[in-house]
């Protein structure tokens, strides 16, 4: 059996929830459930699936019922109508992830104040291919297009960490060969493992002056649409503005930052959830 490609379980808000209308939300929920196997299911399946009640499962089945994009089989199963195709055909083709993560990382840097960092795993390594800069006068010093290994810093932590589990150990194995990078670079193959636990629980990275010494930031992970992660957004700066208290907002916005990317790329977590 392969190695499961680990999750995270932490509560994503929408930064941008203010404008949303819930039960919309909630009905988007229930339908985009029908975009994993099996692919039909009865009221208490999507209770199960999405963590909505019941009656709010039967209201957004039947608004979606009534407006052609469900319809029910015998025995009480819903399934997709073809009038879905029209969402599908009216999609643009696939874009860059650079081009698609702009005006993301320009919203997460105006939030931040602080330089954003996209990266996409390539080889291996985790490599720089775009940059928001914060509009402070001390800047970070990694430069666009740099690889690097991934044991320390924000994005190269946060793409380890959900990865499949016989990847990680590939790269948990090679520590021993690897230089510090700084006096705070992780060394040791458990401590490692403890920290990536940590990092897909919480749902973001943490990197403390452990690749770059008098920085501080935070990252989180960017998934394809088959499910596995491709890339990491973060959002940094110098220790000297970014204190330790300013990383769980950083990391609440990150996340949000990395979920909206993951989802222009057509990545639909099986479960999230209930909209807040």
């Amino acid at each position: 059996m392969d190695n499961p490609i680990p999750t995270a379980t932490v509560d994503r808000k929408n930064g941008e929830s203010r404008y949303a209308i819930e039960s919309v939300m909630k009905t988007l929920q229930v339908l985009f459930s029908f975009c994993e196997p099996p692919y039909r299911f009865t009221i208490a399946d999507l209770e199960t699936t999405t963590g909505l009640s019941k009656n709010q499962v039967f209201r957004s089945l039947k608004s979606l019922e009534e407006f052609g994009l469900l319809r029910m089989e015998s025995e009480g199963y819903y399934v997709v109508t073809t009038i879905t195709y029209n969402l599908a055909l009216a999609a643009e083709p696939d874009a860059p992830l650079e081009e698609l993560a702009q005006p993301v990382m320009e919203s997460l840097q105006r939030a931040t104040g602080e330089t954003v960092n996209l990266c996409c795993l390539l080889d291996g390594q985790s490599t720089i291919i775009a940059r928001r800069h914060g509009k402070q006068g001390v800047r970070l010093m990694s430069r666009l297009g740099q690889r690097t290994p991934l044991h320390a810093g924000a994005c190269p932590k946060a793409i380890l960490a959900f990865l499949p589990i016989e990847e990680q150990e590939k790269v948990l194995g090679m520590l021993p060969h690897y230089q510090k990078i700084t006096e705070n670079t992780v060394a040791d193959p458990d401590q490692l493992r403890i920290e990536l636990e940590e990092i897909r629980r919480r749902g973001y990275s943490i990197s403390d002056e452990d690749y770059e010494a008098g920085a501080r930031g935070v990252g989180a992970p960017i998934f394809g649409k088959n499910g596995k992660v491709i890339a990491a957004i973060s959002a940094g700066g110098p220790t000297i503005r970014v204190g330790p208290e300013a990383l769980p907002e950083f990391g609440q916005l990150t996340v949000e930052a990395a979920d909206k990317i993951s989802k222009f790329l057509g990545y639909f977590p099986k479960r999230e959830k209930p909209f807040q």
